[in-house]
């Protein structure tokens, strides 16, 4: 008796239930013309360029040719164009897909003993024979170091095949259909080098990047280029690698940028610090041989600017030496280290400066000052200005933060602003007989400074400083106030309960809720002063603001 398996098969698919794909071939109508069957339960994974398929394999099956299309599949011959694979195991990967694309699936079984093959299985998801790839994204992330104020190098999956990267303003833009700003065509070496440079973009604006190979897109990503390099008559990076700067260097790097200005006696350099470097910076003694204070070229007006990446480092064995006549000596975005120096800045010769400013700087265990002057000869700054910066375990070799205690010295004002100071040994500010004509602090959040029952927060004896504080937080101390025969002014400014001065005390307006430093700050002895309590979020550095 001859069995008909396709009714015991049908009766099959209505006691387990439909699966992901519909098996309309196997048998055909004609009983008498024996055929294998079909695939069953095809389902497919797709990833962007690859798709895992499965199904149920019949071990009578020796083999099963798939056929792939972005067609429909519908004749029943092959399709132009369709790619096929002869499959013998399930899983089985499909690879060189491309992303972002409809792909039609089908799978016949063949078997080489002569019975007839199945007619075609088609993979189904739904109301559609059709599955999609993911989006490729063969970009890597853009590194910080891979960003300039004016360009952006991408880098890619080595080896893939890319023809150009579109440039768009915003993902946003890209989504909306919105005009490429720029396309750049990928070049034989970008192709050795999986790299290309982006340039033409404005500074400290975000970009959206698309790459493709023809029209088909691979991948895309969004970054922004840096904020501009300050501005001067000479902009410079160093190049990676170095780690010195010495007197021949910044005193050739001064003829140059007196170059570019023309030979003024008046000339301006910004030099870029590449990311995660770290630099000793230091002349040479002549006659030992030894490191000694890197001196900056008269005329020479300098800022010391971090490039990208993470925060560079220099590292001072000597003071650095500021005599001379300067516009302004700056300081951005560094981690300044004491290698031997004690003070940043020890002045000992006259010198007229128009600004010396750190901003955006770390600073940890200087054993004495930031700065300090002790020349005979006149000393006049415009302005010393401390503004978002941390410093850290400072004066304990003796010294104040800002020691200016000479009448040969005049100073417009020493501004310090959106800072914490940390465990300060001696007096933050020291401007005895120094002509000083203000001091402002605002949002700065201080802490056991100083932590010297002796020693001043701002000690300007006999000099008729102005003392302007607003927006600061005062946490532990055991320390004196302000000294100075000036005005003191104090506004939206807290002090924790531990953080009453002992003597020369001061008012803040800001009394409410009464708590100390550890009720205050989340770990004040480790260097966190993030603020625990929200209603005096507003008061102090603004880092450590929870809102």
């Amino acid at each position: 008796m001859k069995i008909n398996y396709k009714y015991l098969f049908m009766a099959g698919l209505l006691t387990t239930g439909m699966t992901a794909c519909v098996d309309d071939n196997d048998w055909g109508t004609d009983s008498s013309h024996n055929r294998l069957f079909g695939a069953q339960d095809i389902q497919v994974s797709a990833m962007a360029t690859t798709a895992e398929v499965t199904f149920d394999r019949l071990p009578s099956v020796d083999y099963y040719i798939l056929e792939l299309n972005t067609d429909s599949l519908y004749q029943e011959d092959f399709h132009a164009g369709s790619r096929i694979d002869t499959v013998r195991e399930s899983p089985y990967i499909l690879t060189g897909l491309t992303g972002e694309t409809t792909y039609f699936l089908r799978i016949k079984a063949f078997s080489n003993s002569g019975t007839a093959p199945s007619l075609w299985s088609y993979f189904e998801d739904g109301d559609l024979r059709s599955f999609e790839t993911d989006g490729e994204q063969i970009f890597y992330s853009v590194a910080s170091a891979d960003r300039t104020e004016n360009t952006i190098r991408l880098t890619w999956l080595a080896e893939a095949e890319v023809t150009h990267v579109d440039i768009y303003a915003s993902e946003e833009a890209f989504e909306a259909g919105e005009a490429v700003l720029q396309t750049y065509e990928i070049t034989a070496d970008d192709l050795a080098a999986a790299a290309c440079t982006i340039s033409g973009l404005e500074a400290q604006t975000e970009y959206w990047f698309v790459i493709y190979n023809g029209e088909t897109k691979r991948g895309e990503i969004g970054a922004s280029t840096t904020a501009p390099m300050p501005d001067a008559d000479l902009k410079i990076s160093l190049e990676e690698g170095i780690t010195l700067i010495d007197q021949v260097l910044i005193d050739d790097l001064a003829a140059q940028a007196q170059a570019a200005a023309g030979g003024a006696s008046d000339y301006s350099l910004t030099l870029g610090i590449p990311g995660g470097a770290t630099i000793d910076v230091h002349g040479v003694d002549e006659e030992t041989g030894e490191a000694a204070g890197l001196a900056i070229p008269e005329g020479l007006s300098v800022i010391f600017f971090a490039l990208p990446g993470e925060r560079p480092t220099l590292n001072f064995p000597k003071s650095l030496e500021i005599g001379g006549t300067h516009g302004y000596i700056r300081f951005d975005g560094l981690t300044i280290v004491d290698g031997g120096c004690q003070y940043f800045i020890n002045e000992g010769n006259g010198a007229t400066i128009g600004d010396f400013t750190l901003t955006n700087c770390m600073i940890d265990n200087m054993s004495r000052s930031i700065v300090r002057l002790q020349a005979s000869d006149a000393v006049t700054f415009n302005d010393i200005t401390i503004d978002n910066c941390v410093v850290t375990n400072i004066g304990s070799g003796g010294y104040a933060v800002f020691r200016v205690d000479n009448a040969a010295y005049t100073i417009g004002a020493i501004n310090v602003t959106n800072s914490t100071f940390s465990n300060v040994g001696h007096n933050f500010i020291q401007a005895g007989k120094c002509a000083l004509a203000e001091v402002n602090i605002s949002g700065v959040t201080f802490y056991n400074a100083p932590n010297n029952a002796s020693r001043y927060l701002v000690d300007a004896n006999g000099n008729n400083t102005n003392v302007n504080v607003e927006n600061t937080l005062f946490g532990l101390t055991p320390g004196r106030g302000i000294r100075t025969d000036g005005t003191i002014t104090v506004t939206n400014s807290f002090k924790t309960t531990d953080g009453v001065f002992s003597s020369n005390d001061f008012d803040v307006d800001v009394t409410s809720p009464e708590a100390a430093s550890a009720e205050v700050f989340t770990d004040p002895e480790n260097g966190d002063f993030t603020l625990l309590i929200d209603d005096l979020n507003g008061i102090g550095d603004p880092r450590w603001y929870t809102e």
